[in-house]
């Protein structure tokens, strides 16, 4: 099975393949074999390419510390538009309305310099306020909407093109 993880704004994925309680790890076209035991709710017993490793792992929300070799990592389950966002090759982040809703307001404008992460609109649905967030570095170069607009679902709203782009 497929997984990814965002360390920071860096997206990583790899494959994981269960073996008889052994696991084969995919990562960069490279292939490692692991064995992973439960010693208690949060702590682990990882044995890895014939290495052993004592791990500790929480949980919450969609925030994953792990605690190795003495280091502490901070790791984010990605939602669905940043794995969107990573396979975005064509340098072009369209914005679409994620529900039916409303324009809020526009933070940026026509010609703005944004940058991953950056808010550029924000919607409401359902009574609830939404800051929708660029994938890509680049400019905005199309606003579709004006605040107080309604919106269908799939409405396009604004575009941002990568100032490298092919």
């Amino acid at each position: 099975m497929k997984y990814s993880l965002k360390i920071n704004k860096k997206l990583i994925s790899f494959e994981l393949i269960e073996k008889n309680n052994n696991f084969q790890i995919l990562l960069d076209e490279k292939k490692y074999s692991a064995e992973l035991i439960k010693i208690d709710s949060n702590l682990f017993s990882l044995i890895c390419d014939g290495s052993t490793y004592t791990i500790a792992i929480q949980k919450e929300g969609k925030k994953i510390d792990l605690f190795f070799k003495g280091e502490l990592f901070s790791y984010e389950i990605p939602s669905q538009r940043d794995k969107a966002g990573s396979e975005n090759t064509s340098g072009i982040d369209k914005i679409a309305a994620p529900m039916p809703g409303r324009v809020v307001k526009l933070l940026k404008s026509v010609g703005d310099s944004v940058s991953e992460g950056d808010g550029v609109v924000v919607v409401e649905a359902m009574k609830m306020e939404s800051e929708l967030k660029t994938t890509i570095d680049g400019k905005i170069t199309d606003i579709s909407v004006k605040e107080g607009d309604t919106l269908d679902l799939g409405a396009h709203i604004l575009t941002v093109e990568s100032e490298d782009k092919k």
